[in-house]
């Protein structure tokens, strides 16, 4: 750093200084300045001893900071990285290890972590939920390591994943079409009519479904353009957020079959009508389309429409499990439904589904013993 002069000397005379910037055991910028010396050759020379002094000690770890410190130090520093769903999602988790927030960094232990997962196997948790927990709390340690030198990686590497005995991965519920068709008997609204189709022939996240605008149909090419989705802070909040969909994979354009594109096109006449109508509004809004459909009307709606019906009822996302079902037993290829359902990778597919592929591995048997009658 340049030395500088003071235009306020001491009494004795001295007016030379010099300033040095370095980064503080909470990794922020500080800058120190020295006392006033008499020459600039003082002041250099005083520079030059500080700075070896800096260099020669230890690189420290910030004592003090408590896992919290570290976690909003972690929020911090995603914030321009991630997207919002992610950062909504950071502090959806982070009541699941607020219990360890009190413990400083440079004392935090295998055992702190076994007792933490204690607590956390006492929750009524799926195990596939307590592992997105401790993804985010390992990515926090990660961070800790990365930036501020803490010793971290030996608890990590002991931190096992949380695997409950005899739990089953659990199959995914769905309807089969006639089943689809039968639900459809108990929806009389034109707005939800097409929202049950959108989600089982087109295999949307209900967050896609939500953020669907009428600008995003193509009616000449009759497709379907998934660009963005609507998330809400939990699922019961009246407020929500717009932000882009979960992969890059995940914006596709699906086409629409004749039954969907038919009954969307004749709601679409039917909204149009509205004075105010523009191709902003959602496709399943509230208001004929001004605000998206909050998640909780669409879940409860589904819950009547299935008790009209007389059919067992599946979750919101289910419809997408159906519509995967639908391809799959169809005989569409792997890729094609990985591309349709807007997976990140076909072995994303493969694990979600591999117990829709049994009648599928069946015709390949039944292949097989045709050969001799060939």
């Amino acid at each position: 750093m340049p030395i500088s002069k003071s235009k306020t000397p001491t009494k004795d005379g001295r007016c030379w200084y010099f300033r040095v910037c370095y980064k503080d055991e909470f990794n922020n910028n500080q800058r120190y300045q020295s006392k006033k010396y008499m020459t600039k050759l003082e002041a250099k020379e005083a520079e030059a001893e500080y700075i070896s002094q800096m260099k020669s000690d230890p690189v420290k770890v910030p004592e003090k900071m408590t896992l919290e410190d570290l976690w909003e130090s972690f929020i911090a520093y995603q914030d321009d990285k991630v997207r919002i769903s992610t950062k909504v999602g950071y502090r959806y988790v982070e009541k699941h290890f607020k219990e360890l927030f009190k413990i400083k960094c440079v004392d935090y232990n295998i055992h702190h972590y076994e007792a933490w997962k204690k607590v956390m196997n006492s929750k009524n948790m799926k195990d596939v939920s307590k592992n997105d927990v401790l993804k985010t709390f390992k990515a926090m340690l990660h961070y800790g390591v990365k930036i501020y030198n803490f010793n971290f990686n030996q608890v990590l590497a002991l931190m096992e994943k949380f695997k409950s005995p005899g739990e089953r991965k659990k199959e995914q519920n769905f309807y089969v079409f006639k089943e689809f068709e039968q639900f459809l008997t108990g929806e009389d609204e034109p707005r939800f009519i097409i929202l049950w189709k959108t989600l089982y022939y087109c295999g949307l996240r209900i967050g896609e479904a939500r953020g669907l605008q009428w600008k995003d149909i193509d009616w000449k090419k009759r497709t379907i353009w998934v660009n963005k989705q609507v998330q809400s802070i939990n699922n019961y909040s009246s407020s929500y957020f717009i932000c882009d969909t979960k992969t890059a994979t995940s914006n596709r354009k699906i086409p629409m079959c004749d039954d969907l594109y038919d009954s969307m096109k004749e709601y679409y006449e039917s909204v149009k009508q509205f004075k105010n109508f523009n191709e902003e509004f959602y496709c399943f809004g509230e208001d004929k389309g001004i605000t998206p459909i909050p998640y909780s009307t669409a879940r409860r709606r589904k819950v009547v429409v299935a008790e009209r019906a007389g059919v067992k009822e599946i979750r919101l996302h289910d419809f997408r499990h159906s519509c995967a079902s639908l391809l799959i037993n169809s005989g569409a290829n792997i890729s094609v439904v990985s591309k349709y359902l807007g997976h990140s990778d076909i072995n994303e597919t493969l694990n979600t589904y591999s117990h829709m592929f049994d009648s599928a591995l069946n015709s390949v048997v039944n292949v097989m013993n045709n050969l001799r009658t060939k």
